[in-house]
């Protein structure tokens, strides 16, 4: 019988995130994720890329860090994000 060797998925470098003081209408930030991993009940080690969202005074979001999102995060964030993947 032929196993089928699965490759363990690579964890997400990134995570949107959210500040403590986050509204309804809050855009959302991203920030690089560390070992650790994604802070979802909060207490982020990692600031955002803009700066705005500060450890330990945020939490990450459960959804996933990619293109069709964008259009909700900061503008900065977007920008550094972009610049990081192409380089």
């Amino acid at each position: 019988m032929g196993s089928k060797k699965t490759t363990p998925e690579k964890p997400p470098a990134y995570a949107f995130c959210e500040s403590v003081a986050a509204g309804s209408q809050s855009r959302w930030h991203i920030r690089p994720l560390t070992k650790v991993g994604p802070k979802l009940g909060g207490g982020i080690d990692m600031p955002s890329l803009c700066g705005h969202v500060k450890p330990p005074q945020g939490w990450d979001l459960t959804v996933p860090v990619e293109e069709h999102h964008l259009s909700h995060a900061c503008p900065e964030c977007v920008v550094k994000y972009q610049e990081r993947k192409e380089g």
